[in-house]
């Protein structure tokens, strides 16, 4: 069998564009020799599409006139995942204190740290209680708005839905100064994962796929 190399970002470039002028070669030159479509219109998608896979398995992007649209590489930026991070943080209390004040003035109770913070405050027993996980609840919706905008990404939802709410847990645990124990709480918060990452993935989704045009080519009678 033959042996596989390791294909290093210019080799790949260097063999993506090569095989695209390949297939734009055959495509021009039968349509140079016969009227009726030749092999180059039945090869070159073929073409393209191996290269668009081969490309997006490596994490390169294709930079050529032939192809439609850009995708993104996949690159380790950690100033910018750390952008992101304190921004969805910062997005996710912003938004929860909005909630929170809107809830307040429908009950007329006092505002204070207890209510994003403490774990007594989220239960079914009480209206103060319920009117807060009423709060959680559509913050996650407004957080998944968050992920959408400055995310823009999938299969990263999940992540830093996750993360956010990890720095809340430790935020809850500094607060209280000690672990959560309340059913409720759990409850509240897993549900809000949920929401937060489904909408936020789903959202992100019909971007992406809204990013990539689908050109039919040119069709031959047979």
């Amino acid at each position: 069998m033959p042996r596989l190399y390791p294909v290093g970002e210019q080799d790949a470039l260097e063999l993506g564009g090569l095989c695209l002028r390949l297939g734009d070669g055959l495509s021009r030159s039968d349509v140079r020799k016969d009227p009726e479509p030749g092999l180059g219109d039945g090869v070159k998608p073929f073409v393209q599409a191996a290269v668009l896979l081969f490309s997006w398995d490596l994490g390169v992007p294709l930079r050529s006139s032939e192809m439609a649209s850009h995708f993104r590489s996949y690159i380790w930026d950690p100033v910018l995942i750390i952008s992101q991070i304190i921004l969805m943080q910062c997005i996710y209390y912003s938004f929860l204190g909005l909630w929170m004040a809107g809830v307040d003035g429908l009950v007329q109770t006092n505002r204070s740290l207890d209510q994003i913070f403490s774990y007594e405050v989220l239960g079914f027993s009480t209206t103060q209680g319920r009117l807060s996980m009423m709060a959680f609840i559509l913050n996650s919706l407004t957080c998944a708005l968050g992920l959408w905008f400055f995310i823009r990404r999938g299969k990263q939802c999940l992540d830093f839905t996750v993360t956010v709410h990890f720095f809340h847990m430790i935020g809850c645990w500094i607060y209280n100064s000690h672990l959560p124990v309340a059913l409720s709480w759990w409850l509240v918060n897993m549900a809000c994962i949920a929401l937060m990452a489904v909408i936020g993935e789903y959202l992100c989704m019909r971007t992406e796929l809204r990013a990539i045009p689908v050109n039919s080519g040119p069709k031959s009678n047979l």
